[in-house]
């Protein structure tokens, strides 16, 4: 059984993983709703160049938007659960940690190829959530692991 002292040195790990997971789970519902209801309604060709790109994201509403810029977050937070896992000495937070930001960032392509694919290409969004879903069975692990 570990003592209160040890019990609160875990914590900034597990505020982080916490708020990693909060953050997750708004990003999943903004997802779907751009999956389901905006992208589907547009068709959009991008030639490749960077302003296409921006272009395709700001022509398909402030939601698509958001989405990304969560996503940037999510990913900001994911590095920080890793630098932070790294003050603890179990190996198995370090694994969950590391591989919870290589699905995040995985995650983060398969959304970017989605939408520089026109938001046509289902296997980048497939892509995204399922590599959404092991970055967030990770988060879990890291909670797990550190109690």
């Amino acid at each position: 059984m570990q003592g209160v002292s040890e019990m609160r040195n875990w914590r900034p790990l597990r505020l982080s993983a916490v708020a990693t997971l909060i953050l997750m789970s708004i990003q999943a519902w903004t997802g779907d709703f751009v999956n389901v209801f905006l992208t589907s309604a547009f068709g959009t060709s991008i030639n490749g160049s960077m302003g296409a790109l921006f272009q395709a994201i700001l022509g398909n509403g402030l939601f698509l938007l958001w989405h990304g810029m969560e996503g940037f977050l999510v990913l900001l937070a994911a590095i920080g659960v890793l630098v932070v896992s790294f003050r603890y000495h179990r190996r198995s937070v370090k694994i969950a940690a590391v591989l919870g930001l290589v699905f995040t960032v995985i995650a983060g392509l398969g959304g970017l190829l989605f939408v520089i694919s026109g938001f046509a290409a289902g296997g980048f969004s497939m892509q995204m959530g399922g590599a959404f879903l092991g970055a967030y069975a990770m988060y879990f692990l890291v909670l797990y692991y550190s109690k």
